[in-house]
């Protein structure tokens, strides 16, 4: 199961600090635009430790407490703690400290929390959206359980068919790792009890296409790639350099079910991780025509030369080079049919 944190600071930046503390438990740290974070940290060890760890160092920078919540999935955490009103206290637990203000939605009941939200502040949809549920007769989020997917789409568009899972808390996004800056990591799941090469090679497409995004929004490209594969305890990890910065999904797919080739497991893969490293920006530089100067490289000019005496003493008189003015009338006569020179077509 997943155990996924959403942090709220009381200020609007988050303390890179509290970032660096949440980057020594997993690699899975997701800022985000409004000073709140995402963790993954699942399998990560003692839960409530790392979380008192990440809240003292909270209140030790800023003196102000924060508010978190711990969930299955990154939208129950999230709605956890941007909901006016919680519903009865069997379906979560809360603590409030003087450093944090802490909600864990209890597992299994998911669903049931999500139920009674307001349409107007569930994070799955906008405002706009929102209003147009509300006229076609719906006002909470448990409203839109039974509703066929055909309805929602007609209402909401695409987003209508993700709705129906996200009203019960099924989230199968995946929490990303883009602390540091200069690495971004991607989760793999695996099956319980077996490996599917089929369904991973999906995972690693679809992955690589939302790694293509984040590159380009930052106007980036990666220069190493790496699969990291946990067995049996054991980490196992394969990386590769690339010749020149990659950004295109096709490329970093390739790259990386390659790197999967090469691994031999004994035992059945527990989870993974795709890793972006080296992560610089990408300039590009448009010539000028008008002052390019064409360059010589490992003496061209010497070796065309002796090519063209080659050519010459094998086919005497035969081979004219293009810069003889008799040579270049001939050829732009059968391109200007004014120039009245007698070449004969």
């Amino acid at each position: 199961m997943r155990r996924i944190i959403y942090l709220q600071p009381a200020q609007e930046d988050l303390a890179e600090a509290v970032l660096d503390e949440c980057s020594l438990y997993t690699p899975l740290v997701e800022p985000q635009e409004d000073g709140s974070l995402f963790c993954d940290l699942s399998g990560c060890g003692p839960i409530l430790d790392i979380l008192r760890a990440i809240v003292k160092r909270n209140y030790h920078l800023t003196g102000q407490r924060a508010r978190i919540s711990l969930a299955s999935s990154r939208m129950v955490a999230e709605n956890a703690l941007k909901r006016s009103g919680l519903p009865q206290e069997k379906l979560y637990l809360c603590v409030i400290r003087r450093e944090a203000q802490f909600i864990e939605v209890l597992p299994g009941r998911e669903e049931e929390f999500m139920a009674s939200i307001p349409l107007e502040e569930f994070t799955a949809i906008t405002v706009q959206e929102s209003k147009k549920l509300k006229r076609a007769g719906f006002s909470k989020v448990g409203e839109l359980k039974g509703v066929p997917v055909t309805r929602l789409v007609s209402l909401l568009g695409e987003k209508g068919m993700r709705l129906a899972r996200q009203c019960q808390g099924i989230d199968d996004r995946p929490v990303l790792g883009l602390y540091p800056p200069l690495e971004i990591s991607y989760p793999l799941v695996f099956n319980e009890g077996s490996f599917n090469r089929v369904f991973i090679d999906i995972q690693i497409t679809e992955a690589c296409q939302v790694l293509q995004t984040l590159l380009e929004k930052r106007n980036s490209g990666c220069r190493i790639v790496g699969l990291e594969i946990k067995v049996a305890g054991q980490t196992i990890r394969n990386e590769n350099r690339l010749k020149i910065q990659g950004c295109r999904a096709e490329e970093l797919a390739v790259a990386i079910k390659g790197l999967l080739d090469k691994m031999e497991f004994t035992q059945i893969p527990e989870e993974g991780r795709i890793i972006l490293a080296d992560i610089l920006s990408l300039d590009w530089d448009e010539q000028d025509l008008f002052s390019f100067l064409p360059c010589e490289r490992n003496d061209s000019s010497i070796r065309v030369e002796k090519v063209m005496e080659k050519l010459e003493k094998r086919f005497p008189g035969k081979v004219l080079l293009g810069q003889e003015e008799v040579r270049r009338e001939k050829i732009l006569a059968y391109f200007d049919p004014w120039r009245l020179n007698g070449v004969r077509h």
